[in-house]
């Protein structure tokens, strides 16, 4: 085992993930390597792509040697962002219509490096020659093509100095230095304003220009506006014609002059205010374009004199990763050992102009290989050149069928010929890879063995329940202790089950069913444990899209969702993401269907079961109407093993009585029953 490869396990594998790799690596065709939930097959794939490239028999156009594939972006998205081959992440092809950014591991990638030379840089005494040449540079052009204030431009100068001092002679400093202290000089207040104009400006706002006014004091405020404007020389000669004519008046006759007067008080108001308005478009100083030109010379002086060195290096990295994503990306999808797109796009457009005409590939990853129908499934298969690893879990959801084939299946085709058409591809290949392994002795299935993610009691649940009885059982690896939830209401159960009784309101039918009182419930409870413990995430799970809307709308008016202009909700961004134990930001609440929850994981996960009917079902024929997705074993699978540490099923226990009920859906039943011993609380809403 490579230290690469037990990097991308996150520590030491187990016995079977080991094997994996073998098999994987030794097959001489095709291997399947089934993960029940937890078990690391993200991890797995991750560490088979570093041993692919480490045991590669030639280094020769390395670049796009292996593709990672599955049926939907999700899911490519979510084992692309895990996996990185000689330091270098895979890069996915092709987009989500309407989608405009990548979702890949790229971005993760790029701000760890940026972290990273950071950290790395931030031991190192001073700037390089080049990385000061480079940043002083950035500043003098930005001045050049946006001049602005003398203070701003007092402090750019400041930082030119600051940043060029250890690589430029003293005297070019010096010049900055002074450049900078006299534009600040010049942008600064000078003092307080000339007494003998504040004095003008209070004699001109007392003249009397008011008939009323100027009969009463009129001639003595002209004479004081007067005297005080003469000393500053700022009138016109009619304008002091004008005043000296008010200043004698003294006789009881209405002046004529005062409309005149008026006009001038607010001419001259305006004339000895001082215009405090900024400068429209300030220019380039022609000592500053110099100052900074000598810098830039200076320090181009210095790079050709230095040696340059890792730090130099360094620094052009980060900037290329800070200021260059686009090229960046780019750059790491001409050389990426490892390319990723769904099944369909793995041949489309933008994978030619990747991979050219020799569109082939040394290994195919496929990943949820379960989910994809035959033909899709076929499609990546078909371009592998060395080897066919194919991952998945045929005990969770299905392969995908068009609506429209799987009404007519339930109608017009034999009970053989439905279970033949709903057997994923991966399901097959699984039985009769085992026959061919007793045949010719060479081994190429494996099943992994131990799970990570959940409580030991939640994972013995889902291991009993849903794996043991086909001769796949698993356990679990990890204490009980790393799954505490510290949550009022719950103490230490890990498996609780609300009673929403049919009293409370029955299920509203239709094509796709709802239920409110679950709804409302479960949106307050999502709301209460976030809220108690914030770094918490919560997936709430339906099995019906009907109510999936039901429970967004129940968590509108707690701020938990919003309405986007077409009318659908979603996640408001305040409850999008929070940080893990490690650290690392996640998905912090997730509503949705159960298609939308495999291969994610939750701290909590709230369930709703929906279904509350009296429906009597007395014949076999009933129970698929009593029930409904219920009674699909695969999809209650993946909606009882996304959690980590704590699992609500929310629902009518009603409807979980009786010899029917034991048949129809024994998980649900087995739950219920979990939830009544040791481990688990029985509440009411």
């Amino acid at each position: 085992m490579s230290a690469a490869a037990r990097e991308a396990f996150g520590g030491e594998p187990t016995g079977r993930q080991i094997e994996a790799l073998k098999v994987a690596l030794n097959t001489p065709d095709i291997a399947l390597i089934q993960g029940p939930p937890g078990t690391g097959k993200t991890r797995t794939i991750a560490a088979l792509q570093a041993r692919l490239s480490e045991i590669a028999e030639d280094t020769d156009g390395v670049s796009g040697r292996y593709l990672l594939t599955s049926y939907q972006h999700d899911a490519v998205e979510n084992v692309a962002s895990a996996t990185q081959v000689f330091g270098l992440p895979a890069i996915k092809v092709g987009r989500k219509r309407g989608q405009t950014e990548e979702s890949d591991g790229f971005e993760r990638w790029r701000q760890e490096r940026v972290d990273a030379v950071r950290a790395k840089l931030a031991a190192a005494d001073e700037l390089p020659a080049s990385e000061a040449l480079r940043r002083c540079r950035d500043l003098a052009v930005g001045y050049l093509h946006a001049p602005s204030r003398a203070e701003d431009v007092a402090g750019l100068l400041t930082a030119v100095r600051e940043i060029a001092a250890p690589h430029v002679p003293p005297g070019v400093t010096d010049r900055l230095l002074e450049l900078a202290q006299r534009l600040r000089s010049s942008a600064a207040p000078h003092g307080d304003a000339d007494p003998d104009v504040e004095q003008a400006i209070k004699a001109v706002r007392g003249l009397r220009c008011s008939q009323a006014a100027f009969s009463d004091d009129g001639d003595s405020q002209a004479r004081k506006a007067l005297r005080r404007l003469q000393r500053l020389s700022v009138v016109t000669q009619e304008e002091e014609a004008l005043l000296e004519r008010a200043a004698s008046w003294d006789i009881d006759v209405p002046p004529d002059f005062l409309p005149a007067l008026a006009e001038l008080q607010g001419a001259l108001i305006d004339r000895l205010t001082p215009d405090e308005r900024p400068n429209s478009a300030p220019m380039v100083s022609e000592d500053v374009e110099h100052a900074l030109g000598s810098t830039i010379d200076a320090l181009r002086e210095a790079v050709r004199s230095s040696r340059g060195g890792v730090e130099a290096v360094l620094h052009e990295f980060l900037d290329d990763l800070d200021n260059d994503r686009s090229g960046t990306r780019d750059a790491v999808e001409r050389y990426t050992v490892v390319l990723a797109a769904t099944c369909q796009q793995a041949v489309g457009y933008q994978m030619s102009l990747l991979k050219g005409e020799n569109n082939v590939f040394e290994t195919v990853v496929v990943d949820e290989a379960a989910r994809a129908n035959p033909l899709d499934l076929f499609i990546p298969m078909a371009l592998a050149e060395r080897r066919i690893i194919l991952v998945g879990d045929h005990r969770q959801l299905p392969h995908i069928l068009d609506q429209e084939i799987e009404s007519d299946l339930d109608s017009d085709v034999s009970a053989k010929t439905q279970e033949m058409l709903r057997t994923s591809l991966f399901e097959r290949l699984f039985a009769q890879l085992r026959e061919r392994e007793r045949a010719d002795g060479i081994k190429r299935t494996v099943t992994l063995d131990v799970q990570y993610r959940m409580h030991p009691v939640l994972g013995d649940f889902v291991s009993d329940t849903f794996y043991a009885p086909h001769g796949e059982g698993f356990s679990s690896g990890r204490p009980p202790g790393d799954f505490a939830h510290n949550l009022t209401r719950y103490d230490s159960a890990v498996a609780a089950w609300v009673d929403v009784p049919i009293g409370h309101g029955a299920e509203r039918r239709g094509q796709s069913k709802s239920r409110g009182s679950e709804a409302k419930w479960i949106a307050n409870e999502a709301h209460r444990l976030m809220t108690e413990r914030p770094e918490l995430s919560v997936g709430v799970i339906s099995f019906y899209s009907a109510q999936v809307n039901e429970i967004l709308r129940h968590m509108e008016p707690l701020g938990m969702t919003e309405q986007l202009e077409d009318g659908a909700l979603r996640i408001h961004d305040s409850w999008r993401t929070t940080r893990s134990d490690s650290g690392k930001l996640t998905e912090r609440l997730r509503v949705g269907t159960v298609d939308a929850f495999q291969g994610k994981e939750f701290d909590v996960v709230l369930l709703s079961m929906t279904r509350s009917n009296d429906i009597a079902a007395d014949q076999p024929k009933l129970l698929r109407r009593k029930y409904g997705h219920l009674m699909l074993e695969n999809r209650l699978c993946v909606a009882m093993s996304r959690q980590k540490r704590l699992l609500i099923v929310v629902g009518d226990s009603g409807m979980l009585t009786g010899e029917q009920a034991a048949e129809a859906v024994p998980g649900l039943v087995r739950f219920l029953k979990l939830c009544g011993g040791d481990h688990g609380v029985q509440l009411h809403a």
